[in-house]
């Protein structure tokens, strides 16, 4: 829990940096996307695979060996950040849903291996084993009506809105 603290309020801090340069990448960047009809979502959605797997797979095995937690999650937490930056600064090509599920995946780490079970409907928000994940998606989404209503429409087994 300790290292999802310290990662919100590094995002937070780099939120600065991060929210005007958005701006900029996604106007550019969904151009770009347009113009070449949809084929640099491929590029895009390779660095999505290679920044998440090793997240996600580390938080797995800090879930396997719960004394690994708080050491992984510390040490994870630059990754977390270039993850969230880089979901930040993609174009969302209007699947808003689909953005903050990922930005909740990178932000809910040391807990991304049981976001990503809870997303792919294998993991129960009320399962009592996921406390910890339950506590740090209220603090994420808290405030944030597209991430709540994320976590709702997972919750309740729907799929996310590509239009929202």
């Amino acid at each position: 829990m300790l290292a999802n603290r310290i990662l919100n309020v590094l995002i937070g801090i780099t939120a600065i940096f991060v929210i005007p340069l958005q701006l900029v990448t996604t106007l550019v960047l969904g151009l770009i996307v347009e113009l070449t009809f949809g084929i640099l979502l491929l590029p895009i959605s390779l660095i999505w695979i290679l920044l998440s797997f090793p997240m996600i797979g580390a938080s797995w095995l800090s879930a396997k060996a719960r004394w690994l937690r708080e050491p992984v999650g510390i040490l994870g937490i630059p990754w977390a950040i270039i993850t969230s930056t880089f979901v930040a600064l993609m174009p969302s090509m209007g699947e808003m849903e689909s953005r903050a599920a990922k930005l909740m995946l990178a932000e809910s780490w040391p807990y991304s291996w049981e976001f990503w079970k809870f997303q792919t409907q294998h993991l129960s928000i009320w399962d009592p084993d996921i406390v910890g994940l339950r506590e740090v998606l209220e603090r994420i989404s808290k405030g944030d009506a597209l991430k709540q209503r994320t976590v709702e429409r997972i919750s309740a087994g729907e799929a996310l809105d590509p239009n929202v």
